[in-house]
């Protein structure tokens, strides 16, 4: 088996590795989550061991979605102090990890949590299936629902169509234009449709970036402040705080000067020539329609990033 360890405490993740290493196991050590998120795009992995807070702006608990929908079958252990409540607990499940362990822990505890994250894993079906939209050509992920017959909805044109379970093929990378790494950047993406929060997701990080996920504009103030994304991609029409206050939000450099260097784009179905004015009045960076064409996309937000960050 082989682990991923994200963990910046390099005395604990050398005891870590050490204990893993007596079972016979391979470990991968990481000190922040972004790197931890480009090892588990590159290296086969069978169980992550998660610390809660981690240096570099990206947390435990917000990594963690994003972890589980890069790699769904992955089970996640995330790691914490000793001066925690069971609130801690609840928090972790509920991002999707398979176990929770308080510092400092037993060796018995940790190889119990192990094997049970490690049972659970083995008895979960497919998560996703992989689709490619006859219309748009879009390549993306939808969510095993157990029916035998699947109605699927392109996340990126909103084509319908149906499909039988036999026809679908297991999830698979998107194809994406090659950036180099002077390029990847932190992005925050919001939209209130989870099935293209996941078409970006997939997109984003297949192209290199490090990806963290909002469904709503309050909780996208609140993981920007505590992210600092380079980069924010947000629908107009999002819930408790649209796309446009969100971004007049991020440019009140008065409220927290730290985003002062963040970009904005707006990424929507809104077409009208006031919803453009609205947006630029706005401070919003790059004004981009859905449906996406991928190569188009990733040339604008490249060269938003080339003319602005690099």
């Amino acid at each position: 088996m082989r682990f991923l360890i994200i963990e910046d405490d390099p005395t604990v993740a050398k005891i870590l590795r050490g204990l893993l290493a007596a079972q016979q196991c391979e470990s991968l050590i990481a000190p922040t989550a972004q790197e931890g998120l480009e090892l588990l795009r590159t290296h086969p992995i069978d169980l992550i061991l998660l610390d809660v807070n981690l240096p570099g702006g990206l947390s435990g608990y917000a990594a963690c979605e994003t972890l589980k929908s890069l790699r769904p079958k992955v089970p996640i252990i995330l790691m914490t102090g000793a001066y925690t409540s069971d609130a801690d607990a609840r928090v972790a499940y509920a991002m999707g990890a398979a176990g929770f362990l308080r510092k400092p822990f037993e060796v018995e505890a940790l190889f119990g949590t192990i094997e049970k994250a490690m049972a659970g894993a083995s008895v979960i079906l497919p998560t996703f299936w992989g689709f490619q939209c006859p219309e748009c050509g879009a390549e993306g992920r939808i969510r095993d629902d157990g029916q035998e017959s699947l109605r699927i909805r392109c996340p990126n044109c909103g084509g319908v169509r149906a499909a039988r379970r036999g026809d679908q093929e297991p999830a698979r990378a998107p194809r994406v234009p090659a950036a180099p790494a002077s390029l990847h950047r932190r992005i925050l993406v919001v939209d209130n449709s989870e099935h293209f929060r996941l078409y970006l997701l997939d997109l984003l990080t297949e192209a290199g970036h490090y990806v963290v996920t909002a469904r709503e504009g309050e909780e996208a103030l609140r993981l920007a402040r505590e992210w600092l994304p380079d980069l924010v991609i947000t629908d107009i029409l999002v819930p408790k705080m649209d796309g446009i206050a969100l971004c007049r939000a991020i440019r009140a450099v008065r409220a927290d000067p730290r985003l002062t260097r963040t970009l904005v784009v707006t990424l929507t179905n809104l077409r009208s020539e006031d919803h453009l004015a609205y947006a630029e009045q706005a401070g919003v960076d790059l004004f981009l329609l859905k449906p996406i064409r991928v190569d188009e996309f990733f040339e604008s937000l490249h060269g938003l990033i080339v003319r602005r960050c690099v």
